[in-house]
């Protein structure tokens, strides 16, 4: 095998697919690159088993072949190489020594190994697609990827739950706590079962995807595609069945509020500094028009208060505790002038919208116990 590169272009796909070398596996052929050539083309693969990442970018091309490649050792060589003289960079692998040439005196060689030896990536020929925008893909995933869980007994609830029917693609998130929620309008989108999408794998196909791209999204029963055509990011699904969200929503509410969502942020801002350490409880009294805003560290021995004008629409004074923590996130990702809390009880679910229109999106938060403010 042997090619020239361009220096940018190299680094660029060597840091795409170093996302998906695990950092410690005793399986030694999981610590490199897969590195393969075809014409001009040369594609640039990394996988830890679950999560694989290819990279496709174009060379000028000499001899076809494949080497397996130390991926650390090839990165850390590529990316030392900050001198603004030296724009190309040529392979030359023969009997797995690979030897790296960047000028006239500078070279460097590393000894590789079969490429047959290195996994292949599953295939999924005869999977359901969707085509989607990578900027509607990550309106998506911003407004869910926050309420995954990291519970590792609970696997289901550590990925992103993605359906799509009804000319609707939505995806959902929670932790138990914390609920996201996101839809986008296309018409004919279908697929047969929604699928659980690691947390990982959708933070990389976003990482790498351009804003104007349109991203192919793949799915069989086991795995999902991600493919901007010139990087594919490949993953295992979590197996299902995703946990019956739309039980836990309510639909009617005893009251709600109203508030500028900007200054609501701040009031927050201005009392959780007094929370607990560990909970970041707030506690939230509704008055009339008034909600004050309250934090109390038994521990330490600290409060502070706060209040802000709102519209409120229930009967009588209300109190009700959220981590703070949580509530001040949910707000930050509202983007809109105006935010609204739908609310029945002290310990039932509160909904959280943004004011507006064709929005698409919404929050659940589960309240804390307020037994010990």
């Amino acid at each position: 095998m042997k090619f020239t590169i361009q220096k940018n272009v190299l680094q660029d796909a060597l840091q795409a697919a170093i996302s998906a070398v695990p950092n410690k596996s005793t399986i030694q052929i999981l610590n490199n690159f897969s590195l393969r050539l075809e014409g001009n083309f040369l594609e640039v693969s990394a996988t830890d088993l679950d999560l694989g990442i290819r990279v496709k970018v174009e060379v000028q091309g000499e001899r076809d072949g494949a080497v397996v490649i130390n991926a650390r050792k090839l990165f850390d060589q590529v990316k030392s190489l900050v001198d603004p003289s030296i724009t190309n960079i040529t392979f030359d692998a023969q009997d797995y020594l690979v030897k790296i040439q960047w000028s006239e005196r500078g070279k460097a060689s590393i000894i590789g190994f079969d490429a047959n030896d290195f996994p292949p990536f599953p295939e999924i020929e005869n999977g359901e697609t969707l085509n989607i925008a990578a900027s509607e893909l990550a309106f998506l995933a911003e407004k869910t990827l926050f309420a995954t869980s990291t519970d590792s007994t609970r696997l289901s609830l550590n990925g992103v739950f993605l359906e799509a029917k009804d000319g609707k693609i939505s995806m959902v998130a929670t932790d138990g706590h914390r609920l996201g929620r996101a839809a986008i309008d296309q018409e004919g989108a279908e697929l047969s079962n929604g699928v659980i999408i690691p947390h990982k794998a959708l933070q990389y196909i976003l990482h790498m995807a351009k804003g104007d791209s349109t991203v192919e999204v793949r799915t069989s029963a086991t795995h999902i595609l991600f493919n901007t055509g010139s990087i594919q990011v490949i993953s295992k699904l979590y197996e299902g069945p995703y946990p019956s969200y739309r039980s836990v929503i309510p639909t009617q509410f005893e009251r709600t509020a109203q508030a500028n969502t900007t200054e609501f942020q701040n009031k927050i801002r201005s009392v959780i500094s007094m929370a607990n350490a560990r909970t970041r409880k707030i506690r939230l009294q509704f008055d009339g028009n008034i909600l004050e805003l309250s934090a109390t560290d038994p521990d330490v021995g600290g409060d502070s208060r706060e209040a802000l004008a709102i519209t409120h629409n229930g009967e009588g004074s209300f109190c009700i505790g959220f981590n703070g923590q949580f509530l001040a996130e949910i707000l930050g990702m509202c983007k809109s002038e105006e935010v609204i809390m739908k609310m029945n009880n002290p310990l039932g679910a509160c909904i959280i919208e943004p004011v507006g229109e064709n929005m698409n999106f919404s929050f659940l938060l589960m309240p804390t116990h307020l037994t010990d403010n």
